[in-house]
């Protein structure tokens, strides 16, 4: 037998992990003749599983947990399932709900294929026809449960959006002013290399180079730092992959176009400019 320290406490009924769509990974799900009075059931997470069983098959074995008295049989073991976006895995034990072992509140699971909330109304009123004093509060789709948990992350993640692009704008127009002023410190050299046979383009080139190379260099190492980065915020992400190749490489194109932009205008100038009156500037 299995004593807990700590698990998720679930109450479910045949019904609840197929509505949900929580695989199960062994055993069986609960039935009918899981009630109180019956031998005592649970059904526990595959990480719970792999945590206190070792490898180990659990089907079978009792355990008992701190929120209910007495041994259960562990007659199935399901997939894992996230509690709340953002945080990690809990390992989470499932008891009949039929068993009297419930909370005061429960959550009603309803799983169809048009719109949730358009039989919202008439699941509420099926309720009320079985128990007029029952309260029914909450009512929410899968969608908006998820948005909710992502509510905090969402903004800060608008947040750093917001400073990511404006940092991409400081950026831009530090780089096209650095580039402005290289060029005109060099406007004699210029006209020298231009006399001297040079083409615009080779120019234009030139101090595209210039103003490219530092940018080339922000870039490799900001991607160095990022994948590093994504390791910490990877509990945050839902619906995406943290090492996502198509959005490192979006990003860098994206840098690349911005860093072009802002060395192009001062790199066309310095290629437009007349070597007669660049030598009479020396």
């Amino acid at each position: 037998m299995t004593t807990l320290p700590e698990a998720l406490f679930r109450t479910a009924d045949p019904g609840y992990f197929s509505a949900l769509q929580i695989p199960l990974l062994s055993g069986r799900f609960f039935t009918g003749a899981d009630r109180a009075g019956r031998p005592k059931t649970v059904i526990i997470s595959d990480q719970l599983a792999r945590q206190y069983f070792s490898g180990e098959n659990p089907l079978g074995k009792h355990l008992r947990s701190t929120r209910v008295h007495g041994d259960y049989e562990i007659v199935g073991v399901v997939a894992d399932t996230r509690y709340q976006v953002g945080h990690p895995d809990i390992v989470t034990e499932y008891f009949p709900v039929l068993n009297g072992k419930n909370n005061e509140a429960f959550a009603l699971a309803v799983r169809t294929s048009s719109d949730p909330l358009r039989i919202s109304i008439p699941v509420q009123k099926v309720i009320a026809e079985l128990e007029p004093q029952l309260r029914v509060s909450g009512v929410l789709t899968l969608q908006q449960i998820i948005e909710q948990s992502l509510g905090n992350a969402s903004m800060s993640a608008s947040l750093v959006l917001g400073f990511a692009v404006m940092s991409l704008i400081l950026a831009s127009v530090g780089l096209y002013g650095v580039l402005s002023y290289l060029a005109t410190q060099r406007t004699g050299e210029v006209g020298v290399r231009m006399a001297l046979g040079a083409e615009r383009t080779q120019v234009l080139r030139l101090m595209m180079g210039e103003g490219l190379r530092p940018a080339f260099y922000g870039l490799v190492l900001g991607l160095a730092a990022s994948i590093g980065a994504v390791r910490v915020i990877e509990s945050m992400l839902y619906g995406i992959r943290p090492l996502d190749p198509a959005i490192f490489a979006c990003v860098a194109a994206t840098l690349l176009a911005v860093a072009a932009m802002a060395c192009l205008i001062p790199a066309w100038k310095a290629s437009r400019i007349d070597p007669m009156q660049a030598l009479r500037t020396e």
